[in-house]
């Protein structure tokens, strides 16, 4: 068999999410395979307790005893000033055994791959790998595992699971991430709390209205809710044959965020969903409705396969809450002097917490006691109405939602409850031997068997003879340790005995062999330092080679996304275009033809032009770009790219390995590891992360091809959920009676700040920051820096802004190249610009830089 055939013969892995010591243990003994978890440091989840050292050793103990595997997340883009802190970390977590990393920056994962590639790496969700293409750049980078972007839907999952060795791992339950992962920067622009560094705010889940230009709600008379933004939460539960059928290997659920009580009872859940698979008729469910129940009580945001078999539209969302829905318990009845009644649709229990929706609000209690008529009660059944004590605000017919099960908790804690662990492998022992030898034991264990002998030598027994029930009862004194005694055979003459302080040493001894972990290859702490500073070594070379070939002729760089915006950025001077990207709906877009003439024309006009590609695409979108790349390689000369994920990467090497191509901002270029490994890929130049403040912009400016957004749009989100199609167009699937090119629409938030919406031709919704980035003033400190070019990204201006935009930026560049003084003064710039931005600028992190 080869790597492909022999992943899909692999049992499925159930990996479980701690956020805490406590929800670890809930992980392990609810039947996890492998717990994901975070450090003090590095983590996207950043707010979670998280695990110092001395507690990772003490998981990884009792993971590792119980052959449990521990991957640790480092799951962020990077700074410069922190790599040190994190080589140390590095070596520290592959010292104590942890069986792998997570990650999300490319430039860790180049650095781990060539300074500790004994350290096994998994691709994070936060890397938007969603292709097959995508995978196949993951493969060369050393990865062992990819974390396949949620919005990748089965038939995609088994495309990629046909061509990869990798092992695939996919989100089965809990929170989604309304936009692609990675390609998040709502919370970074506007709280400085950025999502690619851990700490994002979550905004997704605040209300909004959708508005048009004159600012009136478009969904007063729907009244779908407000929370536009934000999904019910993933469950695949009844997924699971499908998902070993296409051939992925691990089952992720999401929760770092959530209490051990949670983690306890979604992977029992899980872990008894995969144990019926087998035995599964067609059509069956793998949870009973019990079972269910219980999982939509612990917590849910109601229930949704997510992008698993198609784009929901609104059926993805939940509208009406961001938060826990509970479960339907009833109504009210009445409500008299201090006591409501209630009409059971579930049971109901002391310390259940509750929650009533009113036509006011909602609002919750914690029951204390129960009475069913003047009978205090220890329980209320479904269809009977009972008591309790309650003076808020309550009107006869308001639903009841139980939102916290107080038996279900109690169920769950004791499964982790310290002194009861159940986690424990079967042993087969037997004891041999004669009067006058020592006595020999076989441990069995799995496939593993050890054997141990006795100090001293087997006696004829005076008084207590060694039976088997004896032998039984002390051999079977497991404690704490990971395992239990399940068979015994007792092959000793008849009368013998031995002391029991022999059988307890030998019965010790072999528990102690068996925890005996394989060793991984270890690596010196010296060979260690001699790799980092080849690497370090290998940096300064590759930077002090490039700066050889720095441009001496700084130049402004014009994002446009239609043939007339074009013409407006070159008649007003701009000597760099950037074309295509995404193919906004409310606009014509460049044709393919468009495009070969504008390449031809930049040409003959001594323009630089590069196309760009789109930030997302699919399988199929993927398919389409190399038909139209393979037709571009046949123009008479082949147009400069800009790639924007990894898999354009591989797609355009698919049909020149030599094409000229530039990286765009997408990619997350946050640090020098991750620039590097771009220029040694091939780029000629790379577009920086709109996250870096002016300091980590000066160090990234001293290699060449840097180029920075300094004007323009800030794209906060891309996603495949459109809010004006779900909500006013209908959408699902591919049906949306197509609302977004009716008008502008904006999402306000509670604020009354407007965030524009623009949809893709692919019908994915792109949301921009109310503000425009304006860095007009810092222009002379940012040539001073050393930035090779500028960018205004201007791809939903009219061609008259994009007109006056280029020429007041062309002016005052090419005045500070010359070192003349101009004619213009920045205040008369700046005037000009608000004047067709009236809603303001934000400097974006130049200053502030991100969490």
């Amino acid at each position: 068999m080869n790597e492909i055939e022999i992943k899909r013969t692999q049992p499925l892995e159930l990996l479980a999410p701690a956020g805490s010591y406590e929800a670890f243990k809930a992980a392990v003994e609810n039947g996890a395979d492998a717990v994901y978890l975070g450090g003090k440091s590095f983590s996207a989840r950043a707010s979670a307790a998280n695990f110092d050292s001395e507690e990772l050793k003490k998981a990884l103990c009792y993971a590792h005893e119980r052959q449990v595997k521990v991957y640790v997340t480092v799951n962020i883009l990077v700074a410069d000033q922190e790599f040190q802190e994190l080589l140390d970390y590095l070596f520290a977590l592959h010292e104590i055994g942890v069986d792998a990393v997570i990650l999300q920056d490319v430039g860790v994962s180049d650095l781990i791959h060539t300074i500790l590639p004994e350290l096994e790496t998994h691709a994070s969700t936060q890397m938007t790998v969603n292709t097959s293409w995508g995978v196949q750049h993951l493969e060369k980078l050393g990865f062992c595992r990819a974390v396949l972007a949620r919005e990748t839907s089965a038939a995609e999952m088994k495309m990629i699971a046909d061509q990869t060795p990798l092992d695939l791992e996919v989100f089965v339950h809990g929170a989604l991430c309304i936009g692609y992962s990675g390609q998040c920067l709502m919370s970074s622009f506007i709280g400085g709390r950025s999502g690619n560094r851990g700490t994002c705010a979550q905004p997704c889940r605040m209300t909004y209205q959708l508005v048009n230009e004159e600012t009136e709600n478009l969904l007063a008379q729907k009244k779908p809710g407000d929370h536009l933004l934000s999904p019910r939460d993933l469950n695949l539960a009844e997924e699971l044959a499908e998902l070993k059928k296409i051939g992925i290997r691990s089952l992720k659920v999401e929760g770092r965020m959530k209490r051990p009580e949670y983690v306890a009872t979604v992977i029992r859940l899980y872990r008894q969903a995969l144990s019926r698979i087998e035995d599964q008729t067609e059509g069956s469910p793998l949870l009973t409705k019990e079972e269910h129940q219980e999982l939509l009580q612990v917590f849910n945001r109601d229930f949704t396969s997510g992008y698993f078999r198609d784009n929901l539209g609104a059926e993805l969302m939940s509208y009406s809450r961001p938060n826990n829905r509970g479960t339907r318990l009833g109504r009210v009845a009445r409500l008299d002097s201090g006591r409501l009644s209630l009409k059971l649709e579930a049971s109901l229990h002391p310390g259940d917490g509750i929650e009533f929706w009113t036509g006011r609000g909602r609002e919750g209690v914690t029951i204390g006691k129960i009475w069913n008529g003047e009978t205090e009660v220890t329980e209320g059944l479904h269809g009977e109405t009972v008591q309790i004590e309650f003076f808020g605000m309550a009107q006869p017919g308001d639903r009841v939602f139980k939102t916290n099960d107080a038996l279900l908790m109690e169920k769950a804690r004791v499964s982790f409850q310290e002194g009861r662990e159940q986690r424990k492998r079967p042993l087969s022992i037997r004891l041999a031997g004669h009067v006058g030898d020592k006595l020999r034991m076989d441990v069995l264990e799995s496939e593993r068997s050890v054997t141990v002998y006795s100090v001293g030598v087997a006696q004829i027994a005076l008084k207590r003879p060694l039976t088997w029930d004896y032998a039984f009862q002390q051999l079977g004194r497991l404690g704490t340790t990971p395992f239990w005694l399940d068979k015994l055979e007792l092959d000793v003459d008849e009368g013998i005995m031995l002391p029991v302080s022999e059988l307890n040493e030998m019965r010790r001894l072999a528990v102690e062999e068996l925890l005996l972990v394989t060793p991984r290859p270890k690596v010196e702490r010296h060979k260690y330092g001699q790799r980092i500073e080849r690497w370090k070594q290998r940096q300064a070379e590759e930077r002090a080679g490039q700066q050889t070939i720095r441009s001496s002729n700084p130049q402004i760089s014009v994002a446009v996304s239609d043939p007339e915006t074009l013409q407006a950025a070159i008649q007003a001077g701009a000597k760099r275009v950037l074309i295509g990207g995404e193919h906004w709906r409310s606009r014509r877009g460049f044709s393919l033809e468009e495009i070969r003439t504008s390449f031809e024309s930049c040409r003959k006009l001594g323009i630089d032009c590069a196309w760009r590609l789109p930030r997302i695409l699919n399988e199929d979108q993927s398919a389409s770009l190399l038909s139209d790349l393979k037709k571009a390689a046949r123009w008479a000369k082949k147009p400069k790219l800009m790639v924007s994920n990894l898999g354009e990467l591989e797609i355009i090497r698919a049909v020149d390995a030599d094409w000229p191509f530039e990286v765009d901002y997408s990619l997350n270029i946050f640090n020098e590891a991750s620039l590097a490994y771009f220029l040694r890929q091939g780029a000629k130049g790379v577009t920086l992360s709109p996250e870096l403040h002016h300091e980590q912009l000066a160090q990234l400016a001293k290699w060449p091809g840097v180029e920075l957004l300094a004007f323009g749009d800030l794209e906060m989100m891309v996603s495949e959920y459109c809010p004006v199609g779900a909500t006013l167009g209908g959408k699902k699937g591919q049906h949306c009676a197509g609302t977004c090119v009716q008008e502008p629409h904006f999402l306000r938030d509670r604020m009354r700040y407007d965030f524009p919406v623009e949809t893709d031709q692919e019908c994915r919704m792109h949301l921009f920051n109310v503000k425009i980035l304006n860095l007009y003033e810092e222009l002379g400190q940012i040539k001073r820096m050393g930035i090779s070019t500028i960018r205004l990204q201007l791809t939903r201006q009219t061609p008259g802004q994009v007109q006056r935009i280029v020429r007041l930026f062309v002016e005052a560049w090419d005045s500070l190249n010359e070192g003349k003084r101009a004619s213009w003064t920045s205040e008369e710039g700046m005037a000009d610009l608000a004047s067709l931005f009236p809603d303001g600028f934000t400097k974006g992190h130049f200053f502030r830089g991100v969490l």
